[in-house]
């Protein structure tokens, strides 16, 4: 039977419903497979997932946010998102929400922000959370994170910037923050603030004599009866080695700094037992009050370390600044200032040198050169019995352009002699003032036909921000030669000045490296610190390595190069040569 055109055409119609209901059929089965697909991605995320809609009342809520907050979903699923956060903070959030949902259907995201959670047994807890609204559904997601472990972590760097890792005391540059903070205190309410700085005498003899594990233990006793004497308000510090420094809370002038002075003699003083041994020490106590006495934090620390010196000389225990401490101690170097201007003519200085090795291989890379007087009458003495006199006056620069000379010639010997190495020179903050510096390298240089890039210029952190050394750093880079910061961690430097500066290295202080087999926050500060110089971009060096443990762990947390006691004692150049050619190798060529 032939169907005529009508019904042809319902049947066409029928055909056509038939297929859009088996493919809108299909289209919610994908659907509803792509629903669970989702629905189970996010059962397994580990973050908490919530979407919360136009009323900022919660829709959606999956597993890991059940972990998190402790609300099982039909506790909190049509509640309102508040809830999940600590009170103080609800109302910071509110209108983050609706500026998703007032998106106009734009997809936006909030970025990541931190705020505190509240569980359902009412404990916080730091939460991190990224806000975004997706598609045209008035609807918000949110991605939150507990972050309890990272913001320990943060804090627990933050505290060992700020603290001393043997003795658990805040270290130099939080109290030079303390004692900016007393002093612009003390400008607004018109009040005296006071700091003293307290050195071990005999301290030296102790490590001598017992190690520097006995050492340590004196400091650490030290530290705890310092604060035994001490208000829990007022600040004390390592301010490094074997000295100490206190800020006192709230208004101090000379005769409350003078009860608390003598507080912690009478402390100090007292026997302390390391091993059953009785060990005695000493301290000298230097007093220094703003305004009496200076204006400004570093210039209150020089008047404190200027009586500090004084009450050593005078064996007085304590003394106070005064501008007279100043000029006796100037007439005091005026012989020895003169006698060590004869000894730079009479070729009584001397260089040691002590080599600075890769950290993988051991080969040497440089040395660094170390001035010492062959005193007539005193024997050898150390840099520490002259430089700093030499610092204060004139004698700086010639003394500086006779240590120059003499090592480079010393390595143009070594290179006639077959062997490659680099040298490394300290110079002072008032050599970097010394416009003519950077000239006189150069010539140098082509004097000994030295490469430029075979010497380092060591300055230490306190020298990049205590004078204007900008300029003069970079016309010494220009040079060719290369820049390294010394004793890095125990001043005051900061991030940018070593992104500006020519910095090419920095070396870690050796109180940090010599803390790292004993003590774990030692070895934490010593591992960051490397990290932080490789992100800069930087070559580190450790010093102070006296034993193969730490250079095990120097090696473990890939600091590039190693200086101690453990590598080589500083030695005259006749004697260290025959070292240098046994770490060669091939042909008695080193290989940085």
């Amino acid at each position: 039977r032939t169907l005529d055109r009508g019904t042809l055409r319902v049947m066409a119609g029928i055909g056509s419903q038939i297929g859009q209901f088996i493919e809108r059929r299909r289209a919610e089965e994908e659907l509803r497979k792509s629903g669970d697909r989702i629905r189970a991605i996010l059962d397994n995320v580990a973050d908490g997932i919530v979407t919360v809609d136009e009323r900022l009342v919660i829709r959606s809520y999956n597993p890991a946010a059940e972990r998190l907050f402790g609300y099982a979903p039909d506790e909190v699923i049509g509640k309102e998102f508040a809830r999940l956060i600590a009170e103080p903070y609800r109302a910071e959030l509110k209108p983050q929400l609706r500026g998703c949902l007032r998106a106009n259907g734009r997809e936006v995201s909030l970025g990541s922000h931190e705020t505190s959670g509240l569980r359902k047994d009412d404990s916080t807890f730091p939460l991190e959370f990224n806000l975004g609204r997706l598609g045209p559904q008035r609807l918000v997601v949110g991605s939150l994170r507990d972050v309890s472990d990272r913001k320990a972590e943060t804090e627990a760097l933050q505290y060992r910037a700020l603290h001393d890792a043997l003795t658990g005391m805040p270290n130099r540059t939080f109290l030079r923050e303390r004692l900016e903070e007393a002093i612009r205190a003390g400008e607004r309410e018109l009040k005296p603030v006071g700091v003293l700085l307290l050195d071990l005498d005999g301290f030296k003899s102790v490590n001598d004599s017992l190690g520097h594990e006995a050492g340590d233990r004196v400091l650490q006793q030290v530290a705890q009866r310092m604060r035994s004497v001490l208000r829990k308000a007022d600040t004390v510090a390592r301010y490094g080695g074997d000295e100490f420094a206190v800020v006192p809370w709230g208004a101090t002038d000379v005769p409350r700094a003078v009860v608390i002075a003598e507080k912690l003699l009478q402390a100090v003083d007292a026997p302390f037992t390391i091993d059953d041994q009785p060990v005695n020490i000493n301290g000298s106590i230097g007093i220094a009050i703003f305004p009496q006495h200076a204006d400004d934090a570093d210039a209150l620390m020089r008047r404190a370390d200027v009586a500090m010196y004084a009450a050593k000389r005078a064996r007085s225990g304590f003394s106070v600044y005064s501008i007279d401490q100043e000029g006796g101690d100037n007439d005091g170097r005026l012989p020895l200032i003169g006698k060590l201007r004869y000894a730079i003519d009479q070729f009584e200085l001397l260089l040691h040198y002590q080599p600075i090795v890769a950290s993988g291989d051991g080969h040497p890379l440089k040395v660094e050169a170390l001035v010492r007087w062959g005193h007539p009458n005193h024997g050898l003495l150390p840099p520490d019995d002259f430089i700093p006199s030499a610092e204060q006056t004139d004698l700086i620069k010639p003394l500086t352009a006779w240590v120059l000379n003499e090592a480079l010639g010393q390595v143009h010997a070594w290179s006639k002699a077959g062997i490659d190495i680099g040298v490394s020179v300290n110079l002072s903050a008032r050599n970097l003032l010394d416009a003519e510096l950077p000239d006189a390298v150069a010539e140098l240089l082509r004097t000994w036909q030295v490469p430029p890039e075979k010497l380092s210029l060591e300055i230490t952190e306190r020298t990049i921000i205590a004078t204007e050394a900008e300029e003069t750093l970079e016309r010494l880079h220009a040079t060719g030669v290369q820049i390294s910061v010394d004793d890095f961690g125990t001043g005051y430097s900061s991030l940018t000045y070593l992104r500006r500066l020519p910095v090419r290295e920095i070396k870690i202080d050796k109180s940090f490296v010599q803390d790292m087999t004993t003590n774990r926050d030692g070895a934490a500060i010593v591992r960051s610190t490397i990290d932080l110089g490789h992100n800069l971009g930087l070559q580190v060096v450790a010093e102070g390595v006296e034993d193969e443990t730490t250079a095990d762990l120097l090696r473990e947390y890939g600091c590039d190069f190693m200086q101690g006691f453990h590598i080589s004692r500083p030695a005259a150049a006749s004697s260290l040569g025959p070292w240098l050619r046994a770490r060669a190798g091939v042909n008695g060529a080193l290989t940085a």
